[in-house]
């Protein structure tokens, strides 16, 4: 078991470049941004748009930039030559070129101009600017940081790539200040808190969907398994309706993403800002029926419930108003952000930049999500430094094919429920594989 002290826990909670964890999350594909927070492109943007665009992702300062092909750049944010914030920079057709003397870079981070040199110097060709590849795909902007000898195909999720549906891409406005990204994994596969945390938080009489036997029913069945992206867990849950129960499949995919909902609709990836905070990004898609429309159950959701990447407005000191939410709601609480944002917040002192105190933790059965997915990224943090992938890298012909992660959210009667229950997880793969390729 990953030993959970403050000197165990505080060697991996870092990200910057050369960490143990920072190298992990660097050979993965990384969503930095909008599309429509970057100015430039063919699509709708936000008022706030802007190009170039300055953005901070694995505690590395960088900017974004969209050229006149509409294709984005991304580089170091300090200028090559005396360090000027090129988040000043004009963007121009071939490139983005510094406000101070006039160094012109591309998106591969080629020096293409040194305006003050003499014109027949070649000085601007010992040149080479920090620059990351980047992806566009599904309304959000994707970076790989890592070495250029380990990139990965770019990975084919449903949700990024499907086109037989509605697409809702998330705003990324959901900013965790006081949260490193061990805390996320500690909330994925975390079974009981929805139960709590969003279930009597709410104030309505509890559910007790998930419980140890009540009124002479069996225990909530759950489960937790490894996948080749990471971890799941199901559970087969009352409902307020008899007879009715609640089958709920939820994957971890490393490095920091949630996949679930209705038929695996959503994705959502909490991608480390530095060590001490994470921003959110979120997609989900919603296929079209017989007919060709969204079915008006999922058109209703779509209207109330945007990707949870969506938080706010927060305010300062919001946390300490959890004890009155507790009983009472909140007129500002929106989805299951405000409880989320509650409990990782407020897990460790301010001295400590609310890092969590490690050494206190009392763990219980309750837990075996949460050891799950910290067992796992210790396993990958060993095999980076080995030289090899991570979990979910898939390379040759498999990374052509969409990834069939098979999470689900379905009110079933109860053999339907436990025959899903019991199904095997390469079944549930083949399954969603096949629904994949009829679509």
């Amino acid at each position: 078991m990953v030993p959970f002290t403050n000197e165990d826990q505080g060697r991996l909670f870092q990200v910057g470049p050369g960490t143990p964890s920072g190298d992990v999350f660097r050979r993965y594909w990384l969503p930095v941004e909008t599309s429509a927070n970057l100015g430039g492109g063919r699509g709708p943007v936000v008022p706030s748009a802007k190009n170039p665009l300055r953005i901070k992702v694995l505690g590395e300062h960088l900017v974004l930039y969209r050229d006149s092909t509409g294709k984005p750049g991304l580089l170091g944010e300090h200028c090559s030559h005396r360090g000027t914030s090129l988040a000043y920079g004009r963007v121009e057709d071939d490139g983005l070129r510094c406000l101070y003397h006039g160094w012109k870079y591309d998106r591969e981070g080629a020096c293409l101009e040194t305006p003050a040199e003499p014109p027949e110097s070649n000085f601007r060709l010992t040149v080479k600017h920090p620059a990351y590849p980047c992806v566009e795909v599904g309304g959000l902007i994707f970076a790989y940081l890592g070495p250029p000898a380990k990139q990965p195909p770019f990975p084919r999720y449903p949700q990024l790539f499907r086109e037989d549906g509605v697409r809702v891409t998330g705003k990324a406005n959901r900013f965790q200040n006081s949260n490193v990204f061990l805390q996320t994994l500690d909330n994925i596969l975390d079974v009981w808190h929805r139960e709590i945390a969003h279930g009597w938080y709410k104030g309505r009489p509890p559910i007790h969907g998930i419980h140890h036997g009540r009124d002479g029913m069996s225990p909530t069945p759950i489960k937790y398994e490894h996948t080749p992206w990471g971890a799941c867990y199901a559970t087969l849950q009352n409902t307020r309706e008899p007879g009715v129960y609640e089958y709920h499949e939820t994957h971890g995919v490393l490095p920091c993403q949630r996949s679930g909902q209705p038929g695996g609709s959503s994705m959502n990836w909490a991608v480390p800002i530095d060590d001490y905070s994470t921003r959110w990004f979120g997609v989900s898609f919603h296929p079209f029926d017989e007919n060709g429309k969204v079915p008006r159950a999922v058109y209703q959701r779509m209207q109330n419930d945007t990707p949870s990447d969506s938080g706010g407005p927060f305010y300062d000191g919001w946390f300490e108003d959890v004890g009155h939410w507790w009983n009472l709601g909140h007129p500002l609480r929106d989805g299951p952000i405000w409880e989320d944002e509650a409990i990782m917040s407020t897990q460790g002192p301010e001295e400590r930049n609310r890092l969590p105190d490690w050494d206190r933790w009392r763990l219980a059965t309750s837990d075996r999500g949460l050891l799950l997915m910290h067992e796992l990224w210790e396993e990958q943090v060993e095999r980076v430094q080995e030289g090899l992938d991570p979990v979910g890298i898939i390379r040759g012909e498999a990374a052509e094919q969409l990834i069939p992660i098979p999470g689900e959210l379905r009110y079933v009667d109860c053999d339907e429920g436990m025959r899903l229950f019991n199904s095997t997880l390469e079944e549930r793969i083949d399954a969603r594989a096949a629904q994949l390729v009829r679509r």
